[in-house]
């Protein structure tokens, strides 16, 4: 996995979040390993830049003046998204130790074009993202799952599923991850002749 350099700088907690994205800030919270939470800011402009945006993970090296931020690595544990823009609102970024097995959920990638979709089916992610747990350097920044192999009424299960050494799947059930379903066209038809 790469690692992502990401400038940040401590926030002063009496100034309101709004305030803050409408200087082209995102307000966040950097916290884990026993410290205590630090309320910082970065600039929205240079995290949407680094694709820290999108789904994935991502490790970031922090950038800063200040001594207690300055060469962190974290993790990205959640952020808030605006429902209609899209634009990050608040991120909180974990504290990783390099040499500890950490838990975060991964996107699945889905590549080819299944023989199901050729035939005219429709292709149907049930999940796109997977809980794993891994050392921060061995976690993938998504899994790729290959559908090319599927036909229609095809299933492939958490356990098919093909990923790094050192990475663990953490799950109970064997789900359902993608399928192939029939065409809704035909299933019309079908009804019309039988009745």
């Amino acid at each position: 996995m790469r690692t992502v350099q990401l400038e940040i700088k401590r926030r002063d907690g009496s100034v309101k979040s709004r305030l803050l994205r409408r200087d082209g800030l995102i307000p966040a919270i950097f916290y884990g390993q026993g410290e205590s939470e630090i309320s910082v800011q970065v600039n929205a402009r240079e995290f949407d830049r680094s694709g820290l945006g999108s789904k994935g993970a991502h490790l970031i090296r922090f950038n800063s003046a200040d001594s207690s931020l300055n060469e962190s690595i974290v993790l990205i544990k959640e952020s808030q998204h605006h429902p209609v823009t899209g634009l990050t609102l608040h991120v909180d970024f974990l504290r990783v130790d390099m040499a500890t097995p950490i838990i975060a959920n991964v996107t699945l990638s889905f590549t080819g074009k299944s023989v199901g979709v050729v035939n005219g089916g429709i292709l149907q992610p049930v999940v796109r993202e997977v809980e794993v747990k891994a050392l921060p350097a061995d976690l993938p920044e998504s899994i790729e799952v290959d559908v090319s192999g599927l036909d229609i009424h095809d299933v492939l299960h958490i356990e098919d599923l093909v990923v790094g050494e050192g990475v663990e799947m953490l799950f109970t059930d064997n789900f359902t991850v993608v399928t192939v379903t029939p065409p809704i066209a035909e299933e019309v038809v079908e009804e019309e002749e039988e009745e």
